[in-house]
């Protein structure tokens, strides 16, 4: 018994430590998510963020409907997967406009594709897999359509040609069958998504329109990976990068906020940080916003708030712990006896404890713990006349004369009264003469 309990300890402890090896590289989770530490992720990014003193930086892993936005807030939606520029939900876009009109900026990059989709026109609405409500999720046994198979998605370039440093197969998206609410990037926010015939290795600065000084900062070029543009832009766009004379990195203003889409992540993954860093394009993402969030739900990484977080977040914890001891206290008190025990009571393995006392000695220890001496007379005279009713069976000479003794009782102090002497008056009266009272 003692080798197959150590044998199952020893699984366990070898299966924590594989997890922990696991979540401790971040491979577990989709490709440019910032809780993922390896080339692929953007870990690198919040953890350099969260050095600056005057940003707050955080996390969402709630549903984008409940989220509730901050003034000066960069909102990160990195490594989203492509999707039809036609074919937009309403209630996504209102999402941001939330952001934007609060004065934020959303921040929003794709992932890299070598060729545009398979079947690219879709039917239904886009809607990220980690915003989805539950009435909006695909019923079950319903085929997915080719541009929702994870098998039809191409590959995609990283920094370099190694295989091991590309990025997994993009998280699948849903589509609702909500056709009705359905809008087109076009008319909302005056872009349409465009494929190149192969990707651009670099993009090139093109910031005519950004101040002499803030172009500057900006890098000439950086290393591309996509064949993903943006094209029909309105002229609110501002072109910041070019691949090939395509637009890939634009920024408008939108409300009393700003909007910036970048066609590639690379540039924000750890690996970028590492090999090809580009500290002033990444401080130009962030703007003047202090508030800086990324965004997980749309890798699917969400939480849903239960009974715990709300104990957490108006600090129930030390009231919960307060009524646990109460009640401790309480279970304690009423099984546990702290008198001490008698010491004449001694119990004896193996034998009942028989006490020497009947139900009159049980009687009488309750009466003289529960009646004082001094009172013990006229409790005596009151219970007699209410349960024998003397008038029935007294004449009335004998009865004024225990009535006389009564008077006499109720009247004189109980420390002046000797208990004996009136109690053997009153059974002399009435006992004198009537043998069978």
């Amino acid at each position: 018994m003692i080798l197959f309990l150590l044998i199952v300890a020893a699984f366990a402890l070898g299966v924590v430590k594989l997890f922990l090896l696991r979540f401790e590289a971040g491979d577990v989770y989709p490709a440019y998510s910032s809780l993922r530490s390896d080339p692929l992720g953007s870990r690198a990014f919040y953890g350099s963020l969260k050095n600056i003193n005057r940003a707050r930086v955080s996390r969402n892993y709630l549903p984008l409907q409940h989220f509730e936005f901050e003034r000066q807030t960069a909102f990160f939606y990195i490594g989203t997967a492509a999707f039809d520029s036609q074919s937009v939900s309403v209630e996504w876009l209102k999402i941001f406009e939330r952001l934007t009109n609060k004065g934020g900026r959303l921040v929003l990059s794709f992932l890299p594709v070598e060729k545009k989709p398979a079947n690219w026109r879709m039917q239904k609405c886009f809607f990220p897999q980690g915003d989805l409500k539950d009435k909006d999720k695909t019923p079950p046994g319903a085929e997915p359509k080719d541009s929702e198979d994870p098998a039809k998605h191409t590959e995609m370039n990283g920094a370099s040609n190694n295989d091991d440093h590309q990025p997994q197969i993009p998280p699948v998206h849903h589509f609702p069958d909500n056709s009705g609410n359905c809008v087109s990037l076009e008319d909302q926010w005056g872009l349409t998504f465009a494929f190149a015939e192969q990707p651009s290795d670099k993009a090139v600065n093109v910031s005519e329109d950004l101040t002499t000084a803030r172009a500057k900062s900006l890098p000439r070029s950086i290393s591309w990976h996509t064949a993903l543009y943006f094209d029909e832009l309105e002229d609110s766009w501002r072109k910041i990068y070019t691949a090939d004379g395509r637009p890939v990195i634009i920024a408008r203003p939108f409300g009393k906020g700003s909007l910036v889409l970048s066609a590639d992540s690379f540039f924000l993954s750890n690996e970028a940080l590492r090999s090809e860093r580009h500290p002033e394009l990444l401080a130009w993402l962030l703007g003047d916003s202090t508030n800086i969030v990324f965004d997980e739900t749309h890798f699917g990484i969400l939480r849903h708030p239960g009974v715990l977080d709300l104990i957490q977040k108006y600090r129930f914890h030390w009231f919960i712990l307060t009524v646990a001891i109460l009640a401790i206290l309480f279970i304690w008190k009423n099984s546990v006896s702290f008198l001490p025990a008698p010491k004449t009571t001694r119990y004896q393995p193996g034998k009942e404890v028989i006490s020497d006392r009947d139900s009159t000695q049980g009687l009488i220890s309750l009466l003289r713990r529960n009646i004082p001496a001094r009172r013990l007379l006229q409790t005596c005279a009151g219970e007699w006349q209410r349960s024998v009713q003397p008038e029935r069976w007294f004449q009335s000479d004998k009865l004024m004369q225990i009535k006389s003794v009564f008077q006499k009782i109720e009247t004189q102090s109980p420390k002046s009264i000797d208990p004996v002497s009136v109690y053997r008056q009153i059974s002399k009266i009435i006992s004198k003469g009537i043998g069978h009272e």
